[in-house]
Formats: structure tokens, sequence, C-alpha cells
């Protein structure tokens, strides 16, 4: 999984860009690996109430639930929110990155899984920090195929690949590239302290509908017509090649945190 934070936010309208993908994302998208959760709950005092903006299918607020954590899951898709496995911990509610339902200073952690790069930088940012008490911890977190490895990097050539047709060809504003640019290589987080960033490795075990399902569930690759059919039979050789005695693929992850704190 790779993207390129110059044109992300481009390929489709966000509020709707993973309809009919809800349950291929629930069913297939990777589960982050427990370092780093561990990580971004570190040095918190329990009872810790979170936000997890652009939460999908709530992958990522399940895992931070699981730790006891009492969660608003804030998702702008309702599919994507109906497709969620309920969790006692984990409340959804429609909302977006740039507007979230919320009391100002009422969290102690907000995080998103896999989806800051969908967000307005400085409005999101603004937002995050008026829901965020003092001193409160913000987390945005990432994981991407691995490109070091052989058959992760084959893979995500193959869903590039499938996914031009469906790409728009509009860049974000140059500041708003220039700005995301900068965060993503650790240098820059505007009006939050104490930024750093932390990498995890893990894999992902996959047979050949698994790999399909991954792949529906990116929301730009394409889902039927000879399109697909093309993308399953390209995958279909893929798991020829890549796959082991039980027909597994292994996916190789690099996890990606970031982490600051409220003023």
């Amino acid at each position: 999984m790779s993207f390129d934070f110059s044109t992300a936010s481009s390929l489709a309208n966000s509020l709707s860009y993973f309809c009919g993908r809800g349950e291929d994302y629930e069913r297939y998208r990777p589960i982050h690996p427990s370092a780093a959760i561990d990580t971004i709950l570190s040095g918190l005092n329990p009872p810790i109430v979170a936000a997890d903006i652009g939460a999908g299918t709530g992958i990522g607020s399940r895992l931070l639930a699981n730790r006891g954590v009492q969660v608003f899951a804030i998702e702008p898709n309702a599919e994507m929110r109906s497709s969620a496995t309920p969790h006692e911990r984990v409340e959804f509610l429609a909302g977006t990155g740039e507007q979230i339902p919320l009391e100002t200073s009422s969290v102690d952690l907000v995080t998103s899984f896999q989806a800051f790069h969908w967000f307005k930088f400085a409005k999101s940012l603004k937002e995050f920090r008026r829901i965020l008490k003092p001193g409160g911890r913000l987390a945005l977190i990432w994981s991407l195929w691995d490109q070091n490895d052989a058959a992760s990097r084959a893979y995500t050539q193959l869903i590039s690949e499938a996914s031009k047709a469906q790409e728009q060809s509009h860049s974000k504003p140059w500041l708003e590239s220039l700005q995301y640019q900068l965060f993503w290589r650790g240098f820059w987080l505007p009006d939050f302290k104490e930024f750093q960033q932390r990498s995890f490795s893990f894999t992902q075990e996959l047979d050949l509908t698994g790999l399909v399902g991954l792949a529906r569930s990116q929301g730009f690759t394409p889902s039927e017509g000879e399109a697909f059919e093309k993308l399953v039979l390209d995958l279909s050789k893929f798991c020829d090649r890549y796959c082991d005695a039980q027909g597994q693929v292994r996916l190789a992850y690099r996890t990606r945190l970031y982490l600051a704190t409220s003023p």
C-alpha cells in the first residue's frame, strides 16, 4: 500500500470513496502491529477517551478499544460504518476530519489510521487540537506495503497499474502538498509539540481470494467489468509465483507512526 501525498485526495470524493468496498475493507485490510498500539498508548493514564478520525470500518478503533480505551469512531461514509464489527467500547459517529462532532477539550487521544492524507491539512489539525485536552496525544498511522520486499513490491505495481483508469489528474494545491511532504518526512507538524516518528514491521498472509479482496478494498481499483477480470487474472498469476505450498502469499508491511502532543 503506497500513495503520493500530492495527489492522494484527488483520486475521488473522499466522502464516497469507499462505497461498495466496506465488506472487503473490513475483512482483508491488515491489522496494525500491537507494538504500534503499545506506543500510541504509552504514558497515557486510564481512563482514556479517544477519537479515531476517518475510522473506516473501525479496524484501528477496535485495536484501541481492546486495550480498554473508549473510542468515538468518526467516519463520513455510512456504508463503512454499517460494515463495522460492533464493539462495546466503540461508538460510531458521522463526521469528517474537518468537522468532528465532539466537544472542545473532550478527548485524551486523537488517532487516524490510514486516513489523514484525505483531510485538509491545516483545517483538520486545527479541529484535532480543538477536541484534544491540553497535553493530549495525536497519533497518525499508516501501514504500507514494504517496497524492499519482492512480493509486496510486485503487488503494489499490480494495484497501481489496475488503478490508473480510476485516478483523476488533479493534484493538491501546492502549499498543501508541501505541508504534507514536510510532515511525511518527519520535519514538521504545526501547532503541536514533541513531534516524532516511529517505524514498525509486520506481515500479512493471504490466499488468492484475500489478495483480490485486499485489492478491492483500496477503493480506486476496478470492481467489475473487463478491468476487474484482468486484475483477477493478474493476481492469479502473481499468487502462483509468490505463494507457498498452502497457497498463501506473505505481504510485508512497514508501519509509519507519527506522534505529537497538543499544547
